[in-house]
């Protein structure tokens, strides 16, 4: 199935997964990396990089 570029936000920092427009993803507001859910949830809604809560998009 092909999606377009557009829809792909980025990836999570941890695991590589992509992430679209519409799901829901985490984003440090510090440092701007963003988290898919599951890696969210394993590194308890901070960011490892500096520790900054992770905002839910």
């Amino acid at each position: 199935m092909y999606v377009s570029k557009t829809l792909v936000i980025g990836r999570c920092w941890r695991c590589g997964r992509k992430i679209f427009k519409y799901d829901d993803y985490y984003v440090c507001p510090k440092c701007h990396a963003i988290y898919c859910p599951t890696c969210a949830k394993k590194v308890f809604y901070k960011c490892p990089a500096d520790g900054t809560p992770l905002e839910a998009k």
